[in-house]
């Protein structure tokens, strides 16, 4: 596995990481709120196998990524942050990449869709994720992760990190493999997490604008977002397909990780 730094937005430094052969699909794969690239472990560990190109990258304010202050609130400076991955893994017109968004990281990738568009990606997946920040998504969220509002925006301790790891999966997750995802979550600093929570946006127009396939995957045991929200995201996309993944939480590709590489096939092969 190679390990890289990009330039993202306003010249952040976006830390990658990418596995797999330099001649395979490209996969772009992007992490939600507070978590890192090593979420995205078990899509790394099959790259090879299934011949992709995989890239994941740490968000800006998290991982091994420059956390800068003040930063966090310019869609503009997420759509570049993505626009420079892009970039680096050699993505063209005749070579697009499947962008996978898990949770924040929708809104993320259809930042960078309504600032740069859609021409450069073949597919989307979405994990539990949202295009909707702020009073738009308020419908949507689960009360338990409602109530830790105030703590994802003040907690420096690592006592929200932990809690909402353990809120992502519906079943238990390695121990090697949990105290490494909540070591990279206590690098995401609560100005980072504050700053991120309290954006506003609504980018169904930017989804609805994507001519490629949109396969929207939901855990029926998501603590975070209810499953109407990816049944909102499919009904936007103009090619859009939910799969409820039944027993699953918010991190479907943890719960359910060979049917979850197998409906990233589907987009990759389509």
């Amino acid at each position: 596995m190679s390990q890289s730094t990009v330039t993202g937005g306003d010249g952040a430094a976006i830390n990658i990481v990418t596995e797999g052969p330099e001649d395979g699909p490209l996969i772009l794969a992007i992490h939600g709120i507070g978590q890192s690239r090593l979420a995205w472990r078990p899509l790394l560990d099959a790259a090879a196998d299934r011949g992709w190109r995989v890239t994941a990258m740490d968000l800006r304010g998290h991982g091994e990524s420059d956390k800068p202050r003040n930063a966090y609130d310019d869609s503009q400076l997420w759509a570049d942050d993505v626009a420079g991955v892009l970039e680096a893994m050699g993505t063209s017109l005749s070579r697009k990449a499947v962008v996978i968004a898990w949770s924040y990281g929708g809104a993320v990738l259809t930042d960078y869709l309504a600032a740069h568009g859609g021409d450069l990606v073949s597919g989307i997946v979405t994990v539990g994720a949202t295009d909707k920040l702020g009073a738009p998504v308020g419908d949507y969220v689960q009360p338990q992760f409602g109530a830790l509002g105030k703590a994802i925006m003040t907690d420096d301790t690592g006592e929200v990190a932990e809690q909402l790891l353990d809120m992502c999966a519906a079943k238990p997750l390695d121990s090697d493999f949990r105290t490494a995802l909540l070591e990279e979550s206590k690098k995401c600093p609560a100005h980072v997490r504050n700053s991120m929570f309290r954006r506003t946006l609504d980018n169904d127009a930017a989804l609805a604008a994507f001519y490629g396939p949109v396969l929207v995957t939901h855990g029926t045991e998501d603590q975070m977002f209810t499953i109407a929200l990816g049944e909102h995201l499919a009904q936007t996309a103009k090619t859009g397909t939910l799969k409820k993944y039944d027993g699953a939480g918010h991190m479907t590709l943890w719960d359910d990780t060979d049917r979850f590489l197998d409906d990233v096939a589907s987009v990759v092969d389509s």
